[in-house]
């Protein structure tokens, strides 16, 4: 009780909320939604300035998101807004980044599954659902443009698809018929070419359908 107390104290309650929502005028919106668009909510998101703006409505109503009584409505509404933003834009680019080679084909403990693209994609959030079919291309991409880099290396390419496979180094090692000291040059060989080819990855607007 006491804690409900100190927040009301603090910050405004629902129904104050509600009261100043009412009130913010039309020309502030349009101003609201121009910082929007200026902070590059739909680049960074994918999200539309209205669609941000609606977010920050709810987060206030909700109480999700406190409003302290001396912060400003448009204070309120453009900080709310660039917490939104960079939230989403965390989530937007998860979705759209692909692995490095480290995470693509590094396993230093035998004892831990390799991550793979595929393992990866498995374990998708709901949100990504959306993005399979385009998620699915494009990790076939970035996985056919690696393996292009090593057509001439059977031994680049052995050890590229049992990673891919999730084999562990001692399967490997049988596998591809490679001894330990060789594991190793070719690991190395791999991480070396494809870094020197893709540094930033593979992004998916390089991507071509």
């Amino acid at each position: 009780m006491n804690t409900m107390d100190t927040n009301t104290e603090t910050h405004f309650s629902e129904i104050e909320v509600q009261d100043l929502l009412d009130n913010l005028a039309e020309p502030d919106i349009v101003r609201l939604l121009q910082i929007y668009r200026t902070l590059g909510c739909t680049a960074r998101t994918g999200l539309a300035e209205h669609d941000v703006f609606g977010q920050v409505v709810m987060k206030a109503l909700s109480l999700e998101r406190r409003w302290p009584r001396d912060v400003k409505t448009i204070s309120f509404f453009i900080e709310t807004g660039k917490s939104v933003i960079s939230n989403e834009e965390e989530k937007h680019s998860k979705l759209l980044v692909t692995p490095t080679i480290d995470e693509l084909l590094i396993t230093d403990d035998d004892s831990l599954a390799p991550t793979s693209a595929t393992a990866k994609l498995s374990h998708a959030s709901a949100e990504s659902v959306i993005e399979h079919g385009q998620s699915e291309n494009l990790i076939a991409t970035w996985i056919q443009n690696i393996k292009q880099l090593f057509e001439n290396d059977p031994e680049a390419d052995c050890f590229i698809t049992q990673k891919l496979n999730e084999q562990k180094k001692s399967r490997i090692l049988t596998l591809c018929e490679f001894t330990d000291q060789v594991y190793r040059n070719v690991e190395k060989r791999v991480k070396d070419k494809v870094r020197k080819r893709f540094p930033n990855g593979l992004p998916w607007w390089e991507v071509e359908s």
